[in-house]
């Protein structure tokens, strides 16, 4: 591309594409193509489709919620020391 003068305009996208180009990449394999995945990577060494961000959806209730989890702890507690009376008797 050039400017007005003949000159080369700096285009944000080069400069981008440029940069991404250094960034280290997922390198995770592909079984269909045998391949390596080209994306860049995210700290953990991964891109976001091979195991990116997400731990998944946030549990917000039934069992596994943290005040049922306490809940049950509670009642653990409570049984274990009517299981320790029953003993002594």
């Amino acid at each position: 591309m050039t400017g007005a003068c003949d000159e080369k305009t700096k285009n944000p996208m080069h400069e981008a594409r440029e940069a991404l180009k250094k960034h280290p990449r997922c390198n995770a394999y592909a079984r269909t193509t045998g391949a390596f995945c080209k994306n860049p990577a995210m700290k953990n060494g991964r891109c976001r489709m091979h195991g990116g961000k997400s731990t998944g959806r946030p549990i917000v209730y039934g069992i596994y919620t943290q005040e049922q989890k306490r809940k049950n702890a509670e009642i653990k507690q409570i049984l274990r020391a009517f299981n320790e009376l029953l003993d002594e008797f």
